[in-house]
């Protein structure tokens, strides 16, 4: 069966928002958003051209990715044989979802879509290591251009890096042994999100890495927060991605298959030297 893919399998988001200049307009009620809509993003895969220029009164749009209702509680995924469980113990958590104690998710990217000029994007080297048989951070965002940089910091195991163009596995980018202590750098040469793996006995090891052609993204942290600093003023839609946290059986236990995305967006208009504020709400649906 293939995996990944722009499926909802009936998660819950919601997204509400406010937009303020000189005070706060009363939030709009919240929505419920069809995470399979056609019209999910795809970080710009396009092409499309992106103009530098000058932001004069720039704008800043910022929020929260925030988990509501019942928590999700993932299950341990059990170490193999194959997967050093010397090193990497009897069991790893799954890694999809992080909510803070108020309730803030991290690990979401939320980037303005479809953006045609602004800010320049400046490439820089962005550091993924390999410590405890994870991918530390887990998401990353970075600029068109830059530098993947993986290093291995478990000592006396060998990682793999595997990287995929898109969610699934279905268009490999590179495969690279990965001893302790070697690092290994590639060109992020494609928009969009692409997904890292472990070929090495390590199933649970995901990473993802977002590129864009402008400035305006960010990865949630604990707190579930973001800022987007120099907007053009104008009109956006605002756009949120999450891996998804829902775990099939794959090929069993040992070998869990990926969750679908999931995805949310919403219209904000900010004004020159404006601000505006922007809520999604995940859920278990």
């Amino acid at each position: 069966m293939k995996r990944g893919g722009w499926v909802a399998w009936g998660f819950g988001v919601l997204l509400t928002g406010c937009q303020k200049r000189s005070e706060v307009q009363p939030a709009r009620p919240a929505a419920r958003v069809d995470a399979t809509s056609a019209e999910a993003p795809q970080g710009d895969p396009s092409g499309r051209p992106y103009r530098v220029v000058e932001v004069a009164h720039g704008a800043e749009i910022s929020g929260v990715v925030r988990w509501e209702g019942p928590r999700e509680v993932l299950p341990p995924v059990v170490v193999g044989p194959s997967g050093s469980p010397h090193h990497c113990g009897a069991e790893q958590v799954w890694p999809a979802l992080e909510v803070s104690a108020e309730g803030g998710v991290s690990n979401a990217v939320v980037y303005l879509d479809a953006v045609s000029e602004g800010a320049a994007a400046a490439p820089t080297v962005v550091a993924i290591d390999q410590q405890h048989c994870r991918y530390a951070p887990h998401v990353v965002a970075m600029a068109l251009g830059g530098r993947l940089r993986f290093s291995n910091s478990d000592t006396g195991v060998l990682h793999n890096v595997h990287g995929f163009y898109g969610y699934t596995d279905d268009d490999s980018w590179f495969n690279a042994a990965s001893p302790y202590g070697v690092p290994i750098e590639r060109a992020v040469t494609r928009t969009g999100v692409h997904r890292i793996a472990c070929d090495a006995g390590h199933p649970w090891m995901l990473a993802y890495v977002w590129a864009f052609r402008h400035p305006y993204f960010a990865v949630t942290g604990a707190d579930g927060r973001f800022v987007l600093r120099d907007v053009v003023p104008g009109t956006y839609r605002v756009m949120m991605w999450h891996e998804g946290w829902r775990r099939t059986d794959g090929r069993g236990i040992e070998h869990p298959a990926v969750a679908p995305p999931v995805s949310a967006a919403q219209a904000v208009t900010v004004e020159p030297s404006g601000r505006a504020t922007v809520r999604f709400v995940l859920n278990a649906g």
